[in-house]
């Protein structure tokens, strides 16, 4: 290993970086595996061990393995039977993987450029100028070709889906981009209508987040963007449904995702996509509600009819009462109380 000067000089020397790993790498890998392997390149030799990458105190020892772990993983560096390791040579790699590309192709394994050249040519070009400032690797123009040929896109769908990993930050990963492309194939978003169905829901989404984020005062996090996905793609939700769904909770106070989701649920079982007939259920379920509580208050009232308080009368005795009249004596004693009027006739 390089140990450097010992004697107190101004550090000004450089340090050679392909700029293969700048573009195609780095942003796959942790801080702490990025910067062991620029402190490993800046050192100089080709070999190194681990005991090596422990000298530079730069990170925690007990995380070393696992940063060199992670630029074994990432084809960054070679692991020797004797436990030392080697630098792989990206720019070497990048250009066997360009003839190796231009040897199938000459056995039209499906990715070998077809009459339309010029088109796939304009089409990379302005991908790499836009997408990547003019840097872009290989292997994103093998993406290229393996969408228009193998794929059968659209020239407009394979610019959008750079547009789209550009979008998710990740256009640098060669995985992330082509993992992507498999998606988009698998789902059958090989032409613009197909693909507009998407966007057009990828809007909805983003504009629900928005939404979300200003009505619940927070930034929404993954589980958060998640649930909002649901509700678009599978709900069919619009922006109106799911602000009026927020609404219908606010008695609850501190009002969460899961209060949103479990409503917008249960509109969908119920068929309701618009939020008129949302409105509609929830006036109804306001009123047998607002009916089930008089009922149940009126059950528990304390001022009670005599029949609901189990207090009944004898329809004998009712009878009695009611048939009852006054004793013509008993008039008699009480008129003579106060003199009678036939007296003096």
């Amino acid at each position: 290993m390089k140990t450097g000067s010992e004697t107190h000089e101004l550090l000004l020397s450089d340090t050679s970086v392909p700029d293969l790993f700048i573009v195609q790498y780095m942003q796959d890998l942790s801080k702490d595996a990025t910067a062991l392997y620029l402190w490993l390149l800046m050192n100089g030799n080709k070999a190194f061990t681990e005991k090596d990458a422990k000298r530079f105190g730069l990170i925690p020892e007990s995380d070393i393995g696992k940063a060199l772990g992670e630029l074994v993983s990432s084809s960054l560096i070679l692991r020797k039977e004797d436990g030392s390791f080697l630098f792989e040579d990206l720019k070497k790699r990048e250009v066997d993987s360009y003839i190796k590309a231009a040897r199938e192709g000459d056995l039209s394994d499906g990715t070998a450029l077809s009459a339309d050249e010029k088109a796939r040519n304009v089409l990379a070009g302005s991908i790499n100028k836009t997408f990547y400032q003019g840097n872009m690797p290989y292997l994103f123009y093998r993406l290229v070709d393996k969408c228009l040929y193998e794929y059968k896109f659209d020239s407009p769908v394979v610019y959008s889906l750079f547009e789209e990993g550009r979008d998710k930050r990740i256009h640098l990963s060669v995985t992330g981009m082509y993992s992507l492309a498999q998606a988009w194939y698998d789902k059958g978003y090989n032409d613009p209508e197909r693909l507009s169905s998407y966007l057009s829901r990828k809007n909805d989404v983003e504009g629900m987040i928005s939404l979300m984020g200003k009505l619940t005062r927070r930034r929404m996090n993954g589980i958060d963007i998640e649930r909002i996905e649901h509700w678009v793609n599978d709900y069919g939700s619009t922006k109106e449904l799911v602000e009026y769904a927020f609404k219908v909770n606010e008695y609850r106070g501190n009002i969460t995702m899961k209060h949103v989701d479990d409503k917008l649920k249960e509109w969908y079982a119920a068929d309701i996509s618009d939020i008129d007939k949302a409105m509609v259920y929830e006036n109804e379920r306001k009123t047998e509600n607002q009916t089930k509580i008089r009922k149940k208050l009126a059950k528990d009232n304390v001022w009670k009819t005599g029949s609901e308080a189990g207090i009944e009368v004898s329809r004998k005795e009712d009878d009695a009462k009611a048939s009852k009249k006054e004793d013509p004596e008993d008039r008699d004693e009480i008129l003579d109380m106060f003199g009678n009027g036939d007296e003096n006739d």
